[in-house]
């Protein structure tokens, strides 16, 4: 082999490793943003569901067969979520508490939620966060801390 063999083989390892990392940050963008998509809908149903509620009870009329409706689509909603987050850590990005079933950001030592410690993952350097990335992890725990109660 020449040298410039040796380049154009190097070259093209490079690119296929590239290739791969970029497409695993576009899957992982993808179901960030299905999730995000799924949240918004659980969110909307949430909120009609308080509206119907509370017209029930306001009005006295029976609206039982609407709330158990939106009752299911909201199951539906979060067994999606579910999946996506499941997906997300298969893809790596977040490791799943084997106490509380809370996801964490991947290299996490101890679980975010109850404290207990994770199990261990080899953190890719390749994978740094960004700092919106971050964020998007804070906002996520917030949410649903939040939507625990």
């Amino acid at each position: 082999m020449s040298m410039m063999d040796d380049v154009l083989l190097n070259a093209r390892s490079v690119v296929d490793s590239v290739g791969n990392k970029a497409g695993k940050v576009i899957d992982r963008s993808k179901l960030r943003l299905a999730a995000l998509d799924v949240r918004s809908e659980l969110s909307k149903k949430y909120r009609l569901l308080g509206r119907v509620c509370y017209e029930a009870n306001k009005s006295g009329k029976n609206y039982e067969a609407g709330i158990k409706k939106l009752q299911g689509e909201i199951n539906e909603l979060n067994e999606q979520l579910s999946k996506i987050k499941e997906m997300l850590v298969q893809t790596g990005d977040k490791v799943k508490c084997p106490d509380c079933g809370t996801y964490n950001a991947k290299g996490s030592v101890f679980c975010n939620r109850c404290g207990t410690k994770l199990p261990v993952t080899k953190a890719d350097n390749d994978d740094e966060f960004t700092i919106e990335e971050l964020l998007a992890y804070a906002e996520e725990d917030l949410d649903e801390d939040i939507s625990d109660f």
